[in-house]
């Protein structure tokens, strides 16, 4: 009992001292800044505007700072956790100049009379438990007393009998007294026990709300110290960067069909931001950007191409004459920022390969883009029209940036190398001053989903095309009629004649975009494809498709196709082509699949001036 005693004093002992030596490194750290802040004025500092990049925000706070003929130190509290080291900056009015700028870890002050009255209720929550122990160690040694008396009466009571001089009074006197002692002391034992316990609860409550309190303290925060001369006051705007913010772009595209092509779209540009920055946003102007913050505003350098002849070069496969070693570039001039340096010495590599592979390579038609194609058209910003609040939450806020309405008419694609359906699609122009940049969208047509596409960039004025969903009442399918073959001298010739048959099950005739292909060759002195408007057909007169598609063999029919016309009573549409070559020879394709990746990138990307991009279609338009 004297070592739990001796225990419980040592614990309370060691309690004791480690609090007092923290107690006394919080008040020197108080001391220290109480002193540092005293000449400081601390300024409210609410947030303004904030514009969201992709991966990152940048957060402007606008301060009042009052007329003062002598010069001030203002400061700046609550600057978040994920504040960009040296991103602060500031703008103000020509009034105000601002001497010098220093952002420091905020200092949290310390509530001493609560911490004094905590350690005073410690203290006496650990005193009440030794006397509640000590209590205890008193019954114990009491009852120790009443079994050595019990003993005693048992032996004197052993004794008489053997004597025969039992005197029963007094050993019943005794051994009543004994019982009667011990359910006392029993009782009395209990209750000190729970006593005990309770205390030592308390206690254990004390010490748990402590931490709990210290862990929920707020997150640490940074403060700007700056000195300012403002005799006659003004605003001063301070601006800095924060991580842990980003969006994304999400389209939502209700469209409802009409008569006579009076189809009608309505258009949201909402922005998806994720917020955990460490501040909430209230009531601020709120952008979004698509840019990067630190993006390279110099103009790509083209440079010559230097070119000589290898002699050991072999069939001109496209892939040699062309090494990108050599001797070391050198260093960038001392007054030439090392990125661009390093980016216009990039580009220009990568460019003349591609330059030195069309030279090399027999192919008729060659399209390719620089490699920032696939990136937004422009770093377009969206001002949110009103005020917004943006809490800082994990959970994802969606904000409408854009709404807008349009009219065009819904057509039909019907590719039947591709699909055995049509496919709705309509070609909306951006008519809203600024450019569209590129994000998923969700679909609508006449109230109901019909699914999910992305939108590509789209430029001030160009068109992007919009999928809606196949219309499973219009099918098609690709016949091949006949094959016959010829020989011309040493050549051989191949006509193929195809028909494509569209049913439409509609009660009203509609327009389809019908769409198919014919081979084009790398080499016309081998392989020639023979083709003329009799043999195709009346093509389509659409000026986009004139120049970009037509001269890679891909065919396209603007028709009108009549209600009800299925079956039997089917729409057919015939063309032929012919191919000549040697007649030893046989059609292959080589590297397919790397040339159509090519031709899909070029496609999407909108090269070429296809008017904000060719993506999108959601049918397979090719």
């Amino acid at each position: 009992m004297q070592a739990i005693i001796g225990f419980l004093r040592t614990a309370v002992l060691l309690r004791t001292i480690v609090f007092a030596s923290s107690v006394s490194m919080l008040l020197a750290s108080v001391s220290a800044s109480a002193q540092e802040s005293a000449s400081l004025v601390e300024v409210d500092s609410p947030i303004a505007a904030v514009t969201v990049f992709r991966h990152q925000a940048n957060v402007v706070r606008a301060i009042e700072v009052q007329p003062s003929n002598a010069p001030q130190r203002i400061r700046v509290t609550g600057l978040p956790r994920t504040i960009h080291d040296q991103s602060v900056r500031w703008e103000t009015d020509a009034e105000i100049t601002v001497r010098s700028l220093r952002v420091t870890p905020h200092q949290i002050k310390v509530d001493q009379a609560a911490k004094k009255a905590w350690a005073e209720e410690i203290a006496k929550q650990n005193l009440a438990i030794q006397d509640a122990a000590h209590e205890v160690a008193v019954i114990e040694q009491d009852l120790e007393t009443i079994e050595d008396l019990e003993e005693f009466t048992a032996a004197k009571t052993n004794k008489g009998l053997g004597e025969s001089k039992l005197e029963v009074e007094s050993v019943t006197a005794i051994a009543d007294f004994v019982m009667q002692r011990r359910r006392m002391l029993a009782k009395e034992l209990h209750g000190a026990r729970q006593e005990l316990q309770s205390l030592q609860d308390q206690l254990d409550a004390s010490i748990q709300k402590a931490q709990r309190e210290s862990e929920s303290r707020p997150e640490a925060t940074f403060d700007a110290v700056l000195m300012v001369d403002s005799p006659r006051g003004g605003t001063l705007r301070l601006s800095y960067w924060v991580d842990e913010v980003s969006w994304q772009p999400q389209y939502s595209i209700h469209a409802t069909s009409g008569r006579q092509g009076e189809d009608s779209f309505v258009a949201q540009l909402d922005g998806t931001v994720t917020q955990n920055s460490g501040e909430d946003w209230r009531g601020v102007q709120l952008a979004f950007c698509t840019g990067v913050p630190n993006l390279q505003a110099a103009t790509p350098l083209l440079v010559p191409l230097r070119v000589s002849v290898n002699q050991a070069t072999g069939d001109g496969d496209g892939s040699g004459g062309y090494s990108n070693t050599g001797s070391s570039a050198g260093d960038a001039p001392a007054w030439e920022d090392p990125a661009v340096w390093q980016r216009n010495l990039a580009l220009n590599t990568e460019a003349a390969g591609r330059q030195v592979g069309e030279i090399n390579r027999r192919q008729s038609v060659q399209r390719e883009l620089a490699d920032d194609a696939s990136t937004n058209l422009a770093d377009e910003t969206y001002r949110v029209a009103t005020p917004i609040d943006v809490a800082d939450q994990t959970a994802e806020q969606a904000i409408t940036i854009l709404r807008w309405e349009i009219t065009s008419p819904i057509y039909r694609v019907v590719t039947p190398l591709l699909s055995s359906f049509a496919y709705r699609e309509a070609a909306l122009e951006n008519q809203l001053g600024q450019s569209l940049v590129g994000g998923e969208a969700t679909v609508f047509l006449d109230g109901r989903f019909v699914g999910r596409t992305t939108l590509p960039p789209t430029a001030t004025g160009g068109e992007f095309a919009i999928g809606l969903g196949a219309d499973r009442q219009v099918r098609t399918r690709r016949e091949l009629l006949s094959r016959d073959e010829s020989i011309q001298g040493g050549n051989r010739l191949s006509r193929l004649e195809y028909r494509l048959v569209i049913n439409n099950y509609h009660n009203d005739e509609i327009d389809i975009r019908l769409y198919d292909r014919i081979p084009i060759t790398s080499d016309s002195g081998t392989v020639n494809v023979v083709t003329d408007s009799g043999s195709l057909g009346q093509l389509s007169g659409d000026a986009k498709y004139l120049r970009m598609q037509r001269p890679t063999g891909i065919l396209r029919w603007d028709l009108t196709i009549p209600a009800k016309r299925f079956g039997s009573n089917a729409y057919d549409h015939h063309y032929h082509y012919t191919i000549e070559m040697d007649r030893t020879q046989s059609i292959i394709s080589n590297d397919v699949v790397q040339q159509m990746q090519n031709d899909l990138r070029f496609n999407q990307s909108g090269g070429g001036g296809m008017g904000g991009g060719m993506g999108g279609f959601g049918g397979g338009s090719f």
